[in-house]
Order: C-alpha cells, then sequence, then structure tokens
C-alpha cells in the first residue's frame, strides 16, 4: 500500500473561510496568493453536491447568516471543486457556501479546480469538516469508517491523516456499535459523543440514554449511573458488587487505548486487567503502545 500523506496546512488554507479564528494573518495571505493565481468563476448551476460528503445535516440558521453575509460582500473564498466535464463539476469541500450562495442569488461563483481522486476527496472533505467542527460525532464516525473500509486504511494511517491519536480514532468508530436510536440522540446534539461512549456495549443503552436525556446528566452522571446498574445487576446475579472506583477506572482505561477493558480485584493488592480487540490490527496496536 502506498503511503498516505497527512494534509498540512497549504491545504487548510486553501479551503478555508473567511472569519475563521484557527486562521493566521499569514494564513489569510497564503489564501489570497491562492486565489489570485487559481481561482475562475463558472455558473453557479454547474456545481454539484458530492454525494458521499461526510456531513448530511445542514444548519439551517447558520446557512441564512452566511448567506446575508454573501449578498453583502460576496463568496470571498472559492470553493474547491473537480471537473468531471464542461458543465459538471463536484464539489470537493465548500458545500455549505454553495448552499448560501445559491439562497444570496448568485449566478456565477468562484472556484479552484484540483484533479483528486475518490479516495483524497473523502480526506479532504472530513479534515475540512472536523477542523470546523462541523460533523457530528456519527458523520465523522461514518467517514472514517469509510476510508478503512474501501480505501484499506489501518487506524494508525487514519491516525496520521486525520490528526487524530489512535484512541481517538478507535473510540470514534466504537460509537457505530450503539443501537440506531441512540445514534439519532447524537445526531439531533441530545447526547454528546461523550455520553455516547459511556453507552458503547452497555445493555439497554437506548433506555438508559433516554433517562440521561430526561434527568439532564453530565457524562460524569452518566457513567456513575451505569456503574450503579451493572453493580445493581451484579446483586442480581449473586457476585459480589463492583467498587465504584474500579469501574471508573475500567471506563478511563477503555478511553485511553480505544479497547474495552475488565478489570477484576482480588484482595487490597493483586488483581487483573483484561484488555478485549475485535482484531489483530488492534492488537498490533496495543503491542506497539505497551513496548512504547
Amino acid at each position: 500500500m502506498t503511503k498516505k500523506k497527512g494534509l498540512g496546512k497549504g491545504l487548510a488554507a486553501l479551503i478555508g473561510e473567511a472569519g475563521d479564528s484557527n486562521l493566521s494573518k499569514s494564513d489569510i495571505k497564503e489564501i489570497n496568493e491562492v486565489n489570485e493565481r487559481k481561482s475562475d468563476e463558472i455558473p453557479i448551476e454547474f456545481l454539484f453536491p458530492n454525494k458521499n460528503q461526510p456531513r448530511k445535516i445542514f444548519d439551517q440558521e447558520k446557512i441564512n447568516e452566511l448567506s446575508q453575509s454573501i449578498k453583502q460582500k460576496g463568496l470571498i473564498l472559492p470553493i474547491l471543486v473537480k471537473k468531471i466535464d464542461e458543465k459538471n463539476y463536484q464539489i470537493i469541500a465548500g458545500e455549505r457556501r454553495w448552499r448560501a450562495s445559491q439562497k444570496a442569488g448568485l449566478h456565477n461563483i468562484p472556484v479552484i479546480i484540483k484533479n483528486l481522486d475518490d479516495k483524497e476527496i473523502l480526506e479532504i472533505a472530513l479534515i475540512e469538516n472536523m477542523q470546523r467542527e462541523d460533523l457530528n460525532p456519527i458523520e465523522e464516525a461514518e467517514g472514517i469508517t469509510r476510508l478503512q473500509e474501501e480505501y484499506q486504511y489501518t487506524q494508525e494511517e487514519l491516525a496520521k491523516v486525520l490528526g487524530k491519536s489512535r484512541p481517538q480514532i478507535s473510540n470514534t468508530i466504537r460509537l457505530l456499535k450503539l443501537p440506531h436510536k441512540v445514534l439519532e440522540f447524537v445526531q439531533n446534539k441530545s447526547l454528546s459523543a461523550g455520553h455516547a461512549r459511556s453507552l458503547v456495549g452497555v445493555e439497554k443503552a437506548y433506555s438508559i440514554a433516554q433517562i440521561a436525556i430526561k434527568k439532564d446528566m453530565n457524562v460524569r452522571q452518566l457513567e456513575t449511573y451505569i456503574a450503579y446498574i451493572k453493580n445493581k445487576k451484579s446483586k442480581k446475579g449473586g457476585n459480589k458488587l463492583k467498587d465504584p472506583n474500579i469501574l471508573s477506572l475500567e471506563n478511563e482505561i477503555t478511553q485511553m487505548l480505544g479497547l474495552s477493558t475488565k478489570i477484576e480485584q482480588k484482595g487490597n493488592e493483586k488483581g487483573k486487567l483484561e484488555i478485549f480487540y475485535d482484531n489483530l490490527e488492534q492488537f498490533n496496536d496495543l503491542l506497539k503502545k505497551l513496548k512504547s
């Protein structure tokens, strides 16, 4: 497999938006220089969105606000596109700007044309949205999973390309193990990614999620409640109650490694730590972490 390179500041600047608090003065200068060299204008109807765009949910209120700004000042930064033919251009980055420009009534729109393959387009779309925190955690997990399954990325390669740690990648992917109704709670922001991670692998996750929303629990309160439920179940089964501190430590190690863990305490000193992995890639990643 060919080595995949991360996308650095040059690309971040290229696909940035005016007013982005993450852009320095030098970034803005670089954007302007790039635009002066490579920006073209084409009819807005020639553009069409990427069907594999990771982001599925668009905030209409924010699009309306951007639309008003575009009416006043125009579209300052071009949209990154791939040319399909003379009258068709696929949007790589900037679909929100394209939607807002339509509402603003623009007839022509500035673009930068790049010849990229599907893998590179998905990489850029993920990175652009993650840098702006535009993706909800489930959209991010689905996009990462597509890179992994369709383009044979390992979690270590994904971590390098997307600028995240390997445990972050693993914890994000694990969210897709949740029941569909719980995923919907995350997508509509009733639950945060932290809440969702606490619920992965938990029995009756949907019912517990409903209680967490109703009682407006924060993540720590939810973790405590889940520990209480697990202990209650152990008591019914005739097993010894597990120390809540041990349950909290299990969760902490799970988040740190991105792998499920189990701790069995025997007496005051002795104990056993079990780490569960789903495949050999996760096992090899764990070995590397232990050796480092």
